[in-house]
């Protein structure tokens, strides 16, 4: 018990060492969202807005931009309009996210919006193995 608390101090100490020297963290400027079940994933960039998003089972992509909101740790895109509904919610420091897309399909016999031709959810329980591919994730049984 006591090696582990002073490992952990020892950890700390040298972050905050490392902080202290100036030197600066890698900046995160993409976020990808893989669903730990479908293999659907959302990749975005923070500072564009710009997303592209892609179902394995459905053979089907889209893309567009959204606004990028940064509250501390907490990443959120958000894109709404009459054709697409795309919010999407990170968490960097707990490395964890959830996005929500919806698409409507257009009928262009009619010229009107219909109800969303294409809808998923995602759902990644751990972003650091998340790849803008079909590969399925490994799920660590917690």
């Amino acid at each position: 018990m006591n090696s582990k608390l002073i490992i952990m101090g020892l950890m700390i100490s040298s972050l905050l060492a490392v902080s202290a020297s100036g030197l600066t963290q890698k900046t995160v400027q993409q976020v990808i969202l893989q669903d730990d079940k479908s293999g659907d994933h959302l990749i975005f960039d923070i500072s564009t807005g710009q997303y592209k998003f892609e179902s394995c089972k459905a053979n089907f992509s889209a893309g567009g931009i959204g606004i990028v909101t940064v509250t501390g740790c907490k990443v959120d895109l958000r894109d709404v309009s009459d054709s697409r509904t795309v919010l999407a919610e990170v968490d960097l420091c707990e490395k964890v996210g959830k996005a929500a897309v919806a698409f409507a399909g257009s009928n262009v016999l009619t010229g009107r919006n219909d109800p969303p031709g294409f809808e998923s959810v995602i759902s990644d329980s751990s972003t650091g193995d998340s790849a803008f591919d079909c590969a399925f994730k490994t799920i660590d049984p917690k």
